[in-house]
């Protein structure tokens, strides 16, 4: 797995420093990502065709983990840079965005990465990713690490960390869903299969995403983009 120092080159290239990462992670944390489903949502199926990966699983040691998720998540110009763009209404995530990290939960890494060149945005993306994921990415096994970490970035360290919850007792392990990463969670996801885990996170993501669309019908207009997310995410890193 790529790996970037984000105390290091990226703190020397971006002005990313962990205390702006730490603030990022307490507002993700805050978030509840758990209710009752309210809204049918479609199964998650291993093989299904409607995953259609930007990036295929065989090309991944051409293109570092983190950045695939920019290149989920970035708008692109001309040249194919990351732009800063405005966040449609009902969002959520704030006013603006470039490369996923928008002004309500990263307000420090925005202002610094949307001032950069565009050229130089992606890669500063990229070392802010996987710096703000660490906590959670860095205590599971290999095999779940590239998935995990696209999730929490997508939705949280608090939000990825309760869809794994799901997961797990949805395959019949016992777990609090609590969004806590401890020794009881860790034990369990030890005793399952990783596929079968990303496939029941998924799942578990695709029904709390339904659920919110219930809640606020505004949201309805992401549901198509988000399930897609969802898909890929599981074809390219789950293996289906």
């Amino acid at each position: 797995m790529a790996r970037f120092d984000i105390s290091g080159s990226a703190s020397r290239q971006t002005g990313l420093e962990s205390r702006m990462r730490d603030d990022s992670i307490r507002r993700e944390l805050d978030q509840a990502v758990v209710a009752p489903q309210q809204q049918q949502a479609p199964s998650i199926e291993p093989m299904s065709e409607y995953a259609r990966p930007v990036t295929a699983p065989q090309e991944q040691g051409q293109l570092p983990l983190p950045m695939q998720t920019v290149d989920w998540e970035a708008r692109k110009d001309a040249q194919g840079y990351p732009m800063v763009y405005k966040l449609p209404s009902g969002d959520m995530g704030g006013k603006y965005e470039v490369a996923g990290i928008n002004d309500r939960y990263h307000p420090k890494a925005f202002q610094v990465i949307s001032s950069l060149p565009a050229q130089e945005r992606a890669k500063a993306a990229a070392e802010y990713i996987q710096g703000y994921t660490a906590p959670l990415v860095e205590k599971l096994p290999q095999a779940l690490q590239p998935f995990t970490q696209d999730l929490a970035f997508n939705r949280g360290l608090g939000g990825a960390t309760k869809y794994i919850q799901q997961g797990l007792n949805t395959l019949g392990q016992k777990v609090a869903v609590d969004g806590g990463f401890g020794p009881k969670t860790l034990a369990a996801i030890n005793q399952v299969e990783p596929r079968a885990l990303m496939r029941a996170a998924s799942q578990a993501q695709l029904e709390d995403e339904y659920r919110k669309v219930s809640e606020n019908p505004e949201r309805k207009k992401f549901i198509a983009g988000l399930e897609s997310r969802i898909r890929n995410r599981l074809a390219t890193f789950g293996g289906g």
